[in-house]
């Protein structure tokens, strides 16, 4: 596996941790908000399942950037994998949609720091 490809994964991994890390702070906010009586059973509840959606998606997506082989020459064929992988994986797993708008963003956003470090 080339640097290159190494960093961008490394640097996905990192973000979609960090993904992670605020989801389970939302998540903490409601179940204060519920023991503080500011939200009811139902909204806690309700928010507190879509959270937990969000959070298994997220986590099996880091599974599959874990498995990603070699045979992968850029952060571009990345890029392609992924969605391709990730459209299908949120249908079987019926994630949210919110998990594939996250991936997303976080593939854009890696591979365009990526560019940047390069023509630096």
């Amino acid at each position: 596996m080339s640097d290159q490809i190494g960093l961008f994964l490394k640097m996905l991994r990192e973000e979609i941790e960090e993904s992670l890390d605020n989801i389970q702070y939302l998540a903490d906010s409601y179940e204060r908000k519920f023991k503080n009586g500011e939200v009811s059973n139902y909204v806690y509840n309700e928010n507190e399942v879509f959270l937990a959606q969000e959070i298994a998606g997220l986590r099996r997506f880091l599974a599959f950037v874990a498995s990603i082989s070699s045979d992968v020459k850029t952060p571009e064929d990345i890029v392609i994998l992924i969605g391709d992988v990730i459209k299908k994986k949120i249908k079987d797993y019926e994630d949210p949609e919110a998990v594939y708008r996250i991936i997303n963003k976080k593939l854009e956003k890696t591979l365009r720091y990526l560019k940047l470090r390069q023509n630096s």
